[in-house]
This record gives structure tokens, C-alpha cells and sequence, in this order.
């Protein structure tokens, strides 16, 4: 065997190294393209589901549902490319087909939530958040139309300032229930300087006038509960003589 031939062997060896290792390179960099983007759409289609399962009732309407419905849809449809074996999807995508269907008789079994907690407002303030950002991205993937999205963020806007106004609203009432009307004042205040603050203001005249006139009430009881009673006046105004007289009696005794 010739030395040239030794060396276009050695060099036909090189290459091959080289595909292999390249080819591994691909086949291992599409493994990991394809399980990033299979956890990516899984928990793109359990955020949907549990949007719209868990938000509550008085913010759910058989739009926003239907919307979370084709969305999540399409992320199952994504599945089943890439898990074309597993007949859990296929089952999925068929229900969800059958509710869209259903289109506005599609009923909408989200119980409402009585928020008068502050824990319960940022709850369900993260799940608006989590709403937008599900339909920013979804704008951008082209999956619903631009004019729709904007619809849909300023629709998101409306109903972020509805729970704090059912907050502010629920937690007030109830401490003025409770006769503890300082804390209600406070209360109030919060929710007057927080209509105030929106730049949609005008939306909001009915009930900023109604945190107002729920603010006036709480001072008026505040200072109910502050003003000196009659009775308990009297009796301190006469202790007080009394204790004078006596106090003159002794010192009289003294200097006599």
C-alpha cells in the first residue's frame, strides 16, 4: 500500500469523525430543541386550563373562555406533532373541540369569589397578569389578531380595577358592619385615591362617588364613637368638684 493511499485513508477516517460527531451534535441539539418545546407548550396549555377553571366567576365570560379555549387547542395540536403516539392529547383536543362548538351556549361554571382579603386580590391579580402575558405572546405568534389583543389588555385593565373595587368595597362594608369604622375609613380612603389614580377615571365616576359617600359615612362614625358621652361627663365633671372641695377641706384644716 502506497503512502499516498495511507494518507487519503487516514484523511477519509478524519472525515468521517468529523460527520459523526456533527451529526450527533444535530440529532442531540433537535432532542433538545424538541423537549424544550414540548415543556414549553405544556405549561402554555396547563396555564390556559387553569385560567380558565380557576378565575372567578364575575370576571369569566363565554368569550374569555371560548378565547382560552382555542389557545389551548392549538398548544394540544402542537403536541401531537411532536407526541404523535400519545392518545391523551388526541382525547383532549376532541373535548375542547366539542366546547368550542358550543360557541356563546357554552355554559360557564366558574363560581364567583367574595374578595375581602388582600391575599385574595393579588391572587387573582397574578392570574390577570398571567391572562395578558398568554395574550401578548399569543399576538405575537400571530394566533389571534393584533386589533383583538388590544381589545382583550384593555378588557384586562377593566377587570384588574373591578376586583379591587369588589375588595375595597367587600372589606369596608364589612368592618362598618363590624363597628369598626376607623379601620373602614381607611379603607375607603384607599379606594378613593385609588379611582382617582386611573387614567380611565370616567369610567369609574358611579363608583368613585360611591366610595365617597361611604367615606363621609365612616368619618360621621368615627367621630359618633369619639365624642365624649353625656352621662360619663357628667359623672367625671362632678368627681372632679369633689375631689376639689375635699383637696380645699384639707388644706383649710392645714393652714388652721
Amino acid at each position: 500500500m502506497s503512502s499516498v493511499t495511507i494518507v487519503i485513508l487516514i484523511l477519509v477516517g478524519v472525515v468521517a469523525l468529523f460527520l459523526i460527531g456533527y451529526l450527533n451534535h444535530v440529532l442531540e441539539k433537535n432532542k433538545l430543541d424538541k423537549a424544550r418545546r414540548k415543556a414549553e407548550l405544556i405549561d402554555r396549555q396547563r396555564r390556559c386550563a387553569n385560567l380558565s377553571e380557576s378565575l372567578p366567576g364575575q370576571l369569566m365570560t363565554v368569550e374569555l373562555k371560548q378565547l382560552l379555549n382555542r389557545l389551548e387547542l392549538h398548544f394540544i395540536d402542537q403536541l401531537r406533532v411532536i407526541e404523535k403516539h400519545d392518545p391523551k392529547y388526541k382525547l383532549h383536543a376532541e373535548e375542547l373541540r366539542q366546547l368550542i362548538a358550543k360557541a356563546d351556549d357554552l355554559p360557564i361554571k366558574n363560581p364567583p369569589l367574595t374578595i375581602i382579603t388582600d391575599e385574595q386580590a393579588k391572587d387573582v391579580r397574578f392570574q390577570l397578569e398571567s391572562l395578558q402575558t398568554q395574550i401578548i405572546r399569543a399576538v405575537e405568534e400571530k394566533l389571534i389578531p393584533a386589533n383583538q389583543g388590544k381589545q382583550w389588555l384593555v378588557q384586562i385593565k377593566q377587570m384588574l380595577v373591578n376586583v379591587y373595587i369588589d375588595y375595597f368595597s367587600n372589606l369596608g362594608c364589612q368592618l362598618l358592619s363590624q363597628n369598626q369604622p376607623g379601620k373602614a375609613r381607611l379603607v375607603f380612603e384607599r379606594a378613593v385615591q385609588y379611582l382617582k389614580k386611573q387614567k380611565d377615571i370616567n369610567l369609574y365616576q358611579q363608583q368613585l362617588k360611591q366610595f365617597e359617600a361611604l367615606l363621609t359615612r365612616a368619618n360621621a362614625s368615627v367621630l359618633e364613637h369619639t365624642r365624649p358621652n353625656p352621662a360619663q361627663s357628667t359623672e367625671l365633671t362632678e368627681g372632679i368638684e369633689q375631689q376639689d372641695q375635699e383637696d380645699g377641706w384639707k388644706k383649710k384644716q392645714i393652714y388652721d
